[in-house]
């Protein structure tokens, strides 16, 4: 049986053992009763991860991957330790390019002019608006890794972006520790992400 790659407290699966890795650890015994434990996050016949869309928004999750995407939001964190954030929702936007009425939620620089909205769906979760060039973007792309049937080092199409899981951390009780993966926006690689449950996203790094 492989090792979990382990550094300090913190287990990092990363590579091409991460998701042998990943499925030893969830289905080595019974399933753990904690929402962000890899047992509970982790289907052992597929083996795919669910990615809680509270991971995203950086709110508390009861560990139910039944329940509707959106839901309520209001979280205030750091990105790379200096960039303050706001998300916020679910507020009520009517979509000028398509007339649709969508749930979304607002997520805001603190200190600059940056703001855009974001909607969910079974893939994921992707944005709308942007407030930089006035851009807008039908419902169906991805700027998160949410939902069923994810898996590390396996790159997703969602409409016009893509995203690929490269990274899933673990601590030593098996919990969810963060999760880091890459965004590409028409073929091009974009940006990596880092997030982390309860707190939200924690850094980006532009390509």
């Amino acid at each position: 049986m492989n090792k979990l790659c382990l550094a300090m407290i913190i287990v990092l699966c990363t590579g091409a053992a991460a998701a042998e890795s990943i499925h030893e650890r969830a289905c080595a015994g019974p399933p753990d009763e904690a929402a962000w434990h890899i047992s509970n996050l982790y289907d052992c016949e597929s083996r795919t991860i669910y990615i809680p869309y509270h991971l995203w928004t950086g709110m508390a999750w009861d560990g139910r991957k039944d329940s509707p995407c959106m839901h309520k939001a209001y979280n205030n964190f750091l990105v790379n330790n200096r960039s303050e954030t706001v998300i916020r929702g679910p507020e009520t936007w009517t979509h000028p390019k398509t007339g649709e009425t969508l749930q979304i939620w607002v997520r805001e620089k603190v200190r600059g002019h940056k703001v855009q909205y974001f909607v969910c769906h079974e893939r994921g979760i992707g944005r709308v608006y942007d407030s930089r060039r006035e851009r807008f973007a039908r419902v169906g792309r991805c700027k998160f890794p949410a939902g069923h049937g994810w898996k590390v080092g396996e790159r997703r199409e969602c409409r016009s972006t893509a995203i690929e899981i490269t990274q899933v951390d673990l601590d030593n009780d098996g919990l969810l520790a963060g999760l880091e993966f890459k965004y590409f926006s028409r073929g091009r690689l974009d940006h990596v992400y880092r997030y982390v449950p309860q707190q939200g996203m924690t850094n980006a790094w532009k390509q």
